[in-house]
């Protein structure tokens, strides 16, 4: 087997739809989607992501799918004011564009669980989604200690744990960013049907890329769930806008989507082997993702360049 990182397909468990720079001009904005899916192709493109799920909108997902299909599976987001959550999981488990659901059981807000968690709200999504087979991202804003109970009424249901499981800016108060609920997050490695989403962790580091100072936690939690229970996420559309890294630049562009993925991506601190499950084969294994495709590019030269 090859040990070249070239050879690794590399799927990334998180983008968020991309707008451009600024907005869009009336007459540009019907095709606001298709700008959204050519920019993340090209983002991707650029840094050699294959494929990435999109944690957007139906009407991504939908024009993604049906341009590179394959390159961007669907995560559908279930609102806990749906009045009908089983029945918006069975239509999320029918679609083909779709591999995944997402619970936003967590308040970014405040960074605490929402109140319709405790009150059964979510109860349907778990419940469904086992039934289903359909995977369920947790969003739990620091608050994964409560997706014990989820996992133990439901063991055959994929869970996986958002962002660390910790709350995270930009997005939540800066204040509420630590690593305590990390702990929390290592207790929940004796249930077998949970798995984490690893993303985000170079916000928590004091130091510029490439973040060595987070590998004291990353490595307790390889060593809690192993590493075919972590997939690599970049919702690299959120850290790019953190005043991060620190020290003096031009201009403020935050966690690049390259340094999002190259400080594991080259890190010594994982084998080829535990790379390849972390930073593809272990979301291809738990959504059952199609083949890659020749198809999806990088796209020809057109506008006679090099002639």
């Amino acid at each position: 087997m090859s040990t070249n990182l070239e050879s690794l397909e590399i799927i990334d468990a998180q983008i968020h739809e991309p707008w451009p720079g600024k907005p869009l001009d009336e007459d540009m904005k019907p095709q606001t989607s298709l700008w959204q899916v050519e920019l993340a192709r090209e983002a991707m493109d650029a840094i050699g992501v294959d494929i990435a799920l999109a944690v957007t909108s139906e009407a991504f997902i939908e024009l993604a799918h049906q341009r590179y299909p394959g390159r961007f599976p669907g995560v559908h987001t279930l609102f806990h004011t749906h009045p009908d959550l089983a029945s918006e999981v069975r239509r999320i488990r029918a679609n083909p564009a779709m591999v995944a659901g997402r619970a936003l059981v967590g308040d970014f807000i405040n960074a605490r669980m929402r109140p319709e968690f405790a009150a059964g709200v979510f109860d349907p999504i778990y419940a469904t989604a086992e039934e289903v087979g359909l995977p369920i991202f947790n969003s739990t804003h620091g608050g994964c200690a409560h997706m014990a109970a989820v996992a133990e009424r439901h063991p055959n249901l994929i869970l996986i744990v958002d962002h660390i499981g910790v709350a995270q800016h930009p997005v939540s108060p800066p204040e509420t960013m630590t690593w305590a609920p990390f702990e929390d997050l290592l207790e929940l490695a004796k249930y077998p049907n949970v798995h984490v989403k690893l993303c985000g962790a170079p916000l928590l580091s004091q130091e510029n890329y490439p973040y060595e100072d987070v590998w004291p936690n990353l490595d307790r939690m390889f060593a809690a769930f192993g590493h075919d229970r972590i997939l690599w996420g970049s919702d690299y559309t959120r850290l790019r806008s953190a005043d991060l890294p620190k020290g003096d630049r031009p201009r403020r562009r935050g966690i690049t989507y390259g340094e999002n993925l190259n400080y594991l991506l080259h890190s010594g601190h994982l084998t080829y082997e535990q790379k390849a499950l972390v930073l593809g084969g272990n979301a291809r294994r738990l959504f059952n993702l199609p083949p890659a495709s020749q198809d999806w590019g990088p796209p020809p030269m057109s506008w006679g360049f090099g002639r």
